[in-house]
């Protein structure tokens, strides 16, 4: 048999406790903690020994010695400590002991120090994440794109989920219960900022520019585009032009999906959403008028 298992799992903070019933019922089956991390724990195989195991949760310590030995005082072994602040302790099961003799802290106010260090720490997180949901909102809105709205997203979910576990944390009976919808917030996070690195990778590279220099002679000028991925594209147009000039955007089947123009100085921008596929920009002046021969136009699209 495997004397060795890799445990993959992700707990909030506030779900410390259900952390420590998951170990608790490995140990009851053989399978003791040799190494607890916050991604991923390792156990060994011993059905001869039962443990309960303990969390705290304190990344301010002063002397590391004298801390363990407070724990080792109460008959507490300590396991080993991860880089955010949380240490794992575990003694060996008696059931004829009251239940009181495995828990890690013997009055409230203990408890809710302990929960109060870690609140502060995710209301500080919360926060900064809802400060990046601001800031990548006000940019996906000056420029929108699937890279800018997933991540967007992402901080909102992440910073919600988060601020909620720091309150969860100060009222224990809310936050001993396992909640699966935390599982699925955690996917969410994962697969919008997947999403989101995605696309601004295969974006990166692409872009397509295009210069157009009047031809009297000529008839209206169009220039093909292309989407390579289903996102949004801004379309920037300049022109050196006394003339009145029209700019239309089609797709493939000549529907008209954005149109711009004016004279003199042309500055214009349009942004759209496109499907993958091939564009048209048409490039038409007024019945009667032309630019003269120093009419130019340049588009660009990223």
């Amino acid at each position: 048999m495997k004397k060795i298992k890799r445990r993959y799992v992700m707990y909030p903070a506030w779900e410390y406790k259900q952390e420590v019933a998951d170990m608790n019922a490995l140990s009851d089956k053989g399978w003791q903690l040799k190494k607890g991390g916050c991604f991923r724990s390792v156990f060994y195989w011993d059905e001869t020994a039962r443990y309960r195991y303990a969390l705290d949760y304190n990344n301010h310590i002063d002397d590391a010695a004298r801390y363990r030995d407070t724990f080792a005082e109460q008959g507490w072994e300590f396991l080993n400590d991860t880089f955010n602040g949380w240490h794992f302790f575990r003694k060996r099961y008696d059931p004829s002991l009251p239940p009181e003799e495995y828990e890690i802290y013997t009055d409230e106010q203990s408890v809710q120090d302990m929960a109060s260090r870690w609140s502060r720490l995710g209301y500080a997180f919360g926060a900064v994440e809802l400060t990046l949901t601001a800031v990548n909102g006000l940019m996906a809105l000056r420029r929108p794109s699937v890279t800018g709205i997933a991540i967007t997203l992402a901080c909102l979910v992440l910073g919600v989920v988060i601020l909620t576990g720091a309150w969860r944390i100060r009222h224990p009976g809310v936050a001993s219960k396992p909640r699966k919808s935390l599982r699925w917030c955690f996917t969410t996070v994962f697969s919008l900022l997947g999403l989101g690195l995605l696309f601004g990778v295969l974006r990166y590279y692409q872009s397509s520019a295009s210069e157009y220099v009047y031809d009297p002679s000529a008839p209206p000028w169009t220039w093909e585009m292309s989407a390579p991925l289903p996102d949004f594209y801004t379309l920037e147009a300049e022109a050196d032009t006394d003339a009145v000039v029209h700019i239309t955007v089609t797709d493939k089947d000549g529907k008209v999906l954005a149109e711009m123009g004016g004279g003199g100085d042309l500055r214009a921008k349009k942004t759209l959403f496109l499907l993958p596929g091939r564009y048209d920009v048409t490039v038409q002046y007024d019945e009667g008028t032309e630019p003269g021969a120093s009419g130019k136009f340049r588009f660009e699209v990223d």
